[in-house]
């Protein structure tokens, strides 16, 4: 009977214990006037076969950017941003470009150089839902003839970076490293669901399940699993050198995020997403019918997100 009894008071110990558990509300909070330093990488590996060849592509992104509350707007708060520092590296092309780097022989470091400061902005909901990006087109106004740039000499990289730092994509890069709370209070173990969508420069949608998996005062951990797929197979986007495909992809993506408690705001962030499908390349130019592109894409990425 002893046994029973403690067992008993054993198990309700649990039980009551599982029920006083803290609730948290998870949100952005924001002040004006309040700078973050957001720094990241990302090692993205793609695997491409085409008319029978295989081509194997390594490339590795590093940025680092400052962010500045402007003004606070209903629900959340509009933020001007600019890169402190840019680097990209592909091995199999030769090209090592970084904006602190030498710009005498090299042009590539040259014009990062110059994206170096040129602000825009963005609004971020106290969710972590990112809207209104405006003002991209100022990050290439410095690639002047005044400031020593020749149209000839950048328009093939421009026309690159210009696709990784479309609104889109920055969109993008910016969610993708955000989470999106729920509106409701909840507590460890507690599971929400979100949706993620892009139409540009591929439409693709995210279903992502997210999980806060522990909390202990002043930080808590949240990881988040996202099922990824195209949202038009029958849409023909532009690619570079004025090809362009329809698309058809399936990935998934995995994340785990040290947030602030009191502020919502992510830390450090460690994420792996991976991808597999069909690129097809439409006729025209030297394509004479279509022509598809088996493609693999891994991507490890990390960021670190610091209150100035």
């Amino acid at each position: 009977m002893k046994k029973i009894t403690l067992l008993f008071f054993y198990f309700a110990g649990i039980s009551l214990s599982a029920l006083a558990q803290k609730e948290h509300h998870l949100h952005y909070t924001f002040k004006k006037g309040d700078s973050y330093e957001w720094s990241q990488s990302a090692t993205v590996k793609q695997h491409i076969t085409v008319a029978g060849q295989d081509q194997n592509i390594e490339t590795t992104l590093k940025a680092t950017a400052l962010l500045k509350v402007i003004e606070l707007v209903k629900d959340g708060g509009k933020f001007e941003i600019e890169y402190t520092k840019i680097s990209s590296t592909v091995p199999a092309a030769g090209l090592n470009l970084d904006s602190e780097g030498d710009t005498t022989k090299n042009i590539g470091n040259k014009i990062l150089q110059a994206m170096k400061g040129k602000k825009f902005t963005f609004t971020l909901s106290k969710n972590g839902t990112v809207d209104n990006v405006e003002n991209v087109e100022n990050i290439w106004s410095g690639l002047t003839p005044a400031n020593g740039f020749k149209a000839a000499e950048t328009a093939q990289m421009k026309a690159g970076l210009e696709n990784q730092f479309s609104k889109a994509s920055i969109k993008n890069s910016l969610e993708a490293g955000l989470i999106s709370y729920p509106e409701n209070k909840i507590k460890v173990g507690i599971t929400w669901s979100t949706k993620k969508s892009i139409a540009n420069p591929l439409p693709l949608g995210t279903d992502y399940v997210w999980t806060l998996e522990s909390a202990q005062e002043p930080s808590a951990t949240v990881v988040g699993d996202g099922k990824i797929a195209s949202t038009d197979t029958t849409k023909i986007v532009s690619l570079q050198q004025g090809l362009k495909a329809t698309t058809n992809f399936k990935g998934r993506t995995v994340s785990k995020v040290n947030i602030n408690l009191a502020t919502g705001w992510p830390e450090s962030c460690k994420a792996y997403t991976e991808q597999k499908g069909v690129m097809m390349l439409q006729p025209g130019g030297q394509i004479p019918e279509e022509m598809p592109l088996n493609m693999e894409l891994n991507v490890d990425s990390e960021y670190t997100i610091k209150k100035k």
